[in-house]
């Protein structure tokens, strides 16, 4: 006769407790734009009746780029009222407005002023590298109403979120 007896020992299993939840924080992410503008150096001359009467215009004057995260505007404005006389005899009062712009895909040119005129608007540009491109025609003209002579003025191109 066999007897089989069987131990049973009491043993603690412990398990491993888990633990989940949650931890909320906040990320600021702001607006960030930056404009590039290539060219609008080269000097319009008017060198013919044609010119006088028509004035003169420069096709893709300047390449704008355009980075940014949200839509944009950009305006353009001359800085002063008046063109500079650069050289002797020029005329002191030959005004910004005998100066358009417009961006080459569109018809219409805008004389600038010191308030500055909507040049673009457009989209963010997502994660475009090379941003968003585009040219801007320029056309001089001041007719018969000023005398000759070397003139100067300055641009100013602002992007602005919209």
């Amino acid at each position: 006769m066999s007897i089989l007896v069987l131990f049973f020992s009491a043993t603690t299993v412990v398990a491993q407790y888990s633990f989940s939840g949650n931890a909320n924080g906040t990320i600021s992410v702001s607006a960030i734009q930056s404009i590039s503008i290539i060219g609008g150096t080269t000097i319009p001359s008017l060198s013919s009746l044609d010119d006088y009467f028509n004035g003169v215009v420069m096709s893709n004057y300047v390449t704008a780029t355009i980075k940014s995260n949200v839509s944009w505007v950009v305006v353009v404005q001359a800085q002063n009222n008046y063109f500079t006389a650069m050289s002797s005899g020029a005329s002191t009062n030959m005004p910004a407005s005998v100066l358009s712009l417009k961006t080459s895909s569109s018809g219409t040119y805008l004389s600038l002023n010191t308030n500055g005129i909507n040049l673009k608007t457009g989209n963010k540009t997502g994660n475009s590298i090379s941003g968003t491109n585009f040219n801007v025609d320029m056309k001089f003209n001041p007719g018969f109403n000023f005398k000759g002579g070397i003139y100067s003025i300055a641009l100013l191109y602002t992007l602005t979120p919209q």
